[in-house]
């Protein structure tokens, strides 16, 4: 039956009352030989269980129908909570479409304009607009390589390589504008960057920059002027630094693994605790660079010129020497284990506490060399090897017989 709350309480009273009726007249039937002191004690104990009936029923009614309010209330709140979740979320769904559209709008304006100001006389507007593209690169993927591609076409075209570069000074500056994209480069977010795309800053002229921890992997450097840069802690990692002119760069801590340097020219420049590992430097000029703690296993430097560089604590293991100048250098505590030395030119060379196992001497030049000291070399090795009475070996070894 579909009743609504007054008159299912009604009914409900109405059962109570008739239960007690006929409780009290059945108590009466049974009561009725009883003395009056029996039916006093006997009314009393029928009056306390009915109390305690009613007060039961009572207390379970008004339990249910407070679940029933608090529910009620309760489904409301949560109801009211969904609502307003839902619209939040259908918000920022709303927002963010409007922002991407936004952006769609935007983004060419603010692209044509930042072009347009990157060719303005004031260096202070191209300043400005190298920013703009940055903050463009930053909003739109689909921009980001493009304007990596300008910002190099601007240094390629307004910092054109100079062939007498080489009497460059190390007070000159390079211009603000050249540098300013040079950092935006480099700290752009290479996950951005396409497959198999390279950066060209080939045949450019950007001495004297500041390249701390930049990004330039996979950079074609061929032919630039990069003397007196600071490539600390940069990323140069299979960077072609082809015929390079790079003296007195800074390399520290740099990545320099399978980059590629043949030809370049690395006078004086400071590599320690660089990673050159597996990289490519035959005919190279690293005369009185610093390499010391430097990491070259697996690297070529074959018939390259390090005369007076120092290698203290490099290791070089498996690093092919053949044919290079490595007189005055110093190798002392250098890894050079399976070291290919074959017809190099280590005159003068200080190998003191170097690791020297299974090194190849074949025509090596050891006149005058410092090899007193030195770990794991056996007479076979050095019988290969060309030296004479001013080779000092280690204690357990003798001058060969064919040594002048």
């Amino acid at each position: 039956m579909k009743t609504n709350g007054l008159t299912t309480f009604l009914v409900f009273l109405s059962i109570i009352f008739i239960f007690t009726l006929a409780l009290i007249f059945s108590f009466f039937e049974n009561i009725a030989g009883f003395s009056n002191q029996e039916k006093i004690e006997y009314i009393n104990q029928a009056l306390t269980t009915v109390a305690i009936i009613i007060g039961g029923l009572a207390l379970i009614v008004n339990a249910y129908y407070t679940y029933r309010l608090s529910f009620g209330v309760n489904q409301s709140v949560l109801t009211k909570l969904l609502y307003r979740t839902l619209a939040w979320d259908n918000n920022i769904v709303t927002d963010i479409k409007n922002t991407q559209e936004t952006l769609e709008e935007i983004v060419p304006e603010r692209f044509s304009k930042a072009i347009e100001q990157l060719g303005n006389e004031k260096i202070e507007t191209r300043f400005a607009a190298i920013y703009a593209l940055e903050r463009i690169a930053r909003d739109s993927h689909k921009d980001h390589w493009t304007i990596m591609e300008i910002l190099a076409a601007f240094i390629r075209e307004n910092a054109p390589v100079n062939q007498k570069y080489e009497e460059s000074q190390h007070s000159s500056k390079l211009p603000t504008d050249i540098q300013t994209a040079l950092t935006v480069i480099g700290r752009r977010d290479s996950h951005k960057d396409p497959v198999n795309q390279k950066l060209d800053l080939r045949n450019t002229d950007l001495s004297n920059a500041d390249l701390t921890e930049a990004n330039l992997s996979k950079a074609i450097l061929v032919g630039a002027n990069l003397q007196w840069v600071n490539f600390t802690r940069a990323n140069l990692s299979e960077a072609d630094l082809s015929i390079t002119y790079l003296c007195g760069s800074i390399f520290y801590e740099a990545n320099l693994q399978k980059a590629i340097l043949p030809e370049a020219n690395l006078q004086g420049v400071v590599l320690r605790k660089a990673n050159l590992s597996k990289a490519v430097l035959y005919d190279a000029n690293l005369e009185g660079a610093i390499l010391c703690d430097a990491k070259l296993e697996g690297a070529i430097l074959c018939g390259a010129n390090l005369e007076g560089a120092v290698l203290c604590d490099a290791n070089l293991e498996g690093v092919n020497f053949e044919d290079s100048n490595l007189q005055d250098a110093n190798l002392i505590g250098s890894n050079l284990q399976n070291a290919k030395l074959a017809g190099a030119n280590l005159e003068a060379v200080l190998l003191s506490t170097a690791n020297l196992q299974d090194a190849n001497f074949q025509q090596a030049n050891l006149s005058r060399a410092n090899l007193s000291g030195c770990e794991n070399l056996e007479l076979q090795q050095i019988e290969q090897a060309l030296g004479d009475r001013t080779t000092m070996l280690p204690e357990n070894l003798k001058i060969p017989k064919h040594w002048k």
